[in-house]
């Protein structure tokens, strides 16, 4: 009897071991899946990425213009009762349209308290009224906007850049109707895109045509030529727009090689930044140029032809934030519409695709970004 208890108490004995043993081996097995399968990560949620905005999703914007804290931006638009508009932000996230166009409007300027908008005819914009006056017909600048890249004021009188077609002219508008050929008193050096220091300055920075090149300051004596630095290549052939004032310095964009550079207080161009890549993900490109530049305090962000938006980070580089961003099929990967326009209103980036009159690449749509 005692034998048998003996032998009972062994049985219970080992029937617990083997159960602990198999829990064991169980919990070994799960630990190496786990590790030669790793868990992914949850997708981040709270990760910024472009999102388009939807009343402005078929813009095919033209113009974009930021005053103290208000951006205006004309567009174009297919198969509506209108065909172009003028809209405007406080914030980058909430739009109004201010107006809507029979036919194409094109570049903005300000002057006082009033907006002043190229069409088929010289619009006006008083701001504290809300209020519209057509001002004359500048013919023949109101014949095609899309050939006009920019009117501007010195000294309140308006003045206008056409850069579409060779060689390229400068006009002054007066609000008659009349407009003046300057062309020859300027000896036929053209201008595509102005920056100010000031709004109120009586001269600006000048990029030359797209397919002509330069770089110049321009006042009512005409243009100086602001090139000392850059290569014969980056004169002829300049980015579209890219020109921002930083700390009152002015930054632009070239497109050979594709970089940011700052002008000095001698007026001779130096590197600010590293080469922008020319391959991102799978798709490749002999050249990348930045279109425009937006900076946020410290921070500098640009756009591109074809690697939507990037953020220049020294001592890292350039980091790629374009997720959002329409893209197409091109010869090896995927690349991105070309955004011409980059501004920002406090910490959120407006980006645009469209065809302004200084480069006409074409596209649509209007996204904004919130920086973190």
């Amino acid at each position: 009897m005692k034998k048998n208890m003996f032998y009972f108490s062994n049985l219970t004995l080992n029937s617990h071991l083997y159960f602990f043993a198999h829990m064991l081996l169980i919990v070994f097995l799960f630990l190496i899946s786990s590790c030669s399968n790793p868990t992914e990560p949850p997708p981040d949620d709270t990760k910024s990425k472009w999102e388009v905005i939807p009343e402005l999703a078929q813009a095919d914007v033209r113009y974009i213009l930021k005053v103290y804290n208000t951006v205006y931006l004309t567009a174009l638009f297919n198969e509506r009762e209108y065909r172009g508009s003028i809209w405007k932000t406080n914030d980058g996230e909430n739009w109004t349209m201010l107006r809507t166009f029979e036919k194409a409007v094109g570049p903005l300027a300000i002057c006082g308290d009033s907006l002043f908008c190229l069409g088929d005819s010289l619009f006006k914009y008083i701001i504290p009224t809300g209020t519209w006056e057509n001002v004359c017909q500048p013919y023949p600048l109101n014949t095609d906007v899309q050939a006009v890249s920019e009117i501007f004021f010195l000294d309140k009188e308006l003045f206008a850049f056409q850069n579409f077609f060779q060689p390229g002219s400068t006009y002054r508008i007066h609000y008659d109707g009349t407009i003046q050929d300057l062309s020859s008193y300027y000896g036929y050096l053209g201008g595509a895109k102005m920056i100010k220091k000031n709004l109120n300055d009586n001269w600006g920075y000048v990029r030359g045509m797209y397919h002509s090149g330069g770089f110049f300051r321009f006042d009512r004596d005409g243009f100086v030529y602001l090139i000392d630095g850059l290569t014969q290549q980056a004169i002829l052939k300049p980015a579209s727009n890219s020109m921002e004032i930083r700390n009152d310095t002015l930054l632009a964009g070239f497109r050979y090689p594709g970089i940011i550079k700052y002008l000095d207080e001698f007026n001779v161009w130096r590197d600010y930044t590293d080469s922008i890549p020319t391959t991102r993900l799978d798709a490749t490109s002999p050249y990348v140029e930045p279109t425009e530049i937006s900076c946020i305090s410290d921070r500098m962000f640009i756009s591109t032809d074809i690697f939507g938006v990037m953020e220049w980070k020294k001592g890292i580089g350039w980091i790629d934030m374009a997720e959002g961003l329409r893209t197409y099929d091109w010869s090896d990967g995927k690349i991105f519409y070309p955004i011409v326009f980059l501004e920002n209103m406090g910490n959120t980036l407006i980006a645009a695709s469209g065809a302004p009159g200084y480069a006409a690449w074409g596209g649509f749509g209007v996204y904004k970004y919130n920086v973190k």
